[in-house]
């Protein structure tokens, strides 16, 4: 059976989850994307910007674990670690983008226990990987409806759909700890499918459609 990305039916998963499972979600949404991060901050040399997202987003995993931690400040400090989109790193840049946006919504969805903010988190892994597909695809028409069909079905996007299923799962399961979800959810979603040390130009319609993507998220903090 084919997955497909609804917002609706991921809010009606999370809202009757506790504040500590929403959480552990959102963190694991992020942790999947962490590594793309980790990429972006080599080729850019921002490695302490990287340690830094790396730290509050292991808060995030010990406040859903149950430690008692000061999280208000880590908010505004892990959005202020999302990346510039200019100059030569823009597209790798993007997976990045999603991948601070991630941690963010993970700190945010302890703070307020809103659902809608663990749902923008796993909006994250879907993202990237509807990105990778138009990056590994720049020949595709963004306006066609049979190449956005094409998206949908595509391993990549399949396969980060179930992972954003198999979140939901474990926490919904409420584990003892969340140390195995933790662990599973390093893995990139990426590594499979499209070579990370490959960045083609694109088309132009990928580059305004990929641009729109992440001036979205980018300015998303300041309008909830």
């Amino acid at each position: 059976m084919m997955l497909v990305y609804d917002e609706n039916a991921l809010l009606a998963r999370l809202e009757p989850l506790d504040r500590w499972a929403k959480t552990a979600f959102a963190a694991a949404c992020a942790q999947r994307l962490f590594p793309h991060y980790e990429r972006y901050a080599r080729s850019a040399d921002t490695l302490a910007h990287a340690q830094i997202l790396a730290d509050i987003l292991s808060t995030a995993w010990d406040v859903a674990s149950g430690r008692v931690v000061i999280v208000q400040p880590l908010q505004s400090e892990a959005e202020s670690m999302v990346p510039s989109e200019d100059g030569d790193n823009a597209l790798e840049s993007g997976y990045a983008e999603n991948a601070a946006v991630a941690v963010a919504y993970a700190i945010r969805t302890w703070l307020s226990d809103d659902p809608q903010e663990a749902v923008w988190a796993a909006r994250q892994v879907f993202d990237v990987a509807d990105y990778a597909f138009w990056l590994a695809n720049p020949n595709a028409d963004v306006n066609d409806r049979s190449s956005n069909n094409a998206v949908m079905k595509s391993d990549i996007v399949q396969e980060a759909l179930s992972a954003i299923d198999r979140y939901l799962d474990a926490v919904a399961s409420a584990p003892p700890s969340w140390l195995d979800l933790r662990k599973r959810s390093r893995r990139t979603i990426l590594g499979h499918q499209i070579s990370l040390t490959h960045y083609g130009p694109g088309s132009a319609a990928l580059q305004n459609r990929c641009g729109h993507r992440c001036g979205t998220v980018a300015g998303h903090f300041a309008s909830v």
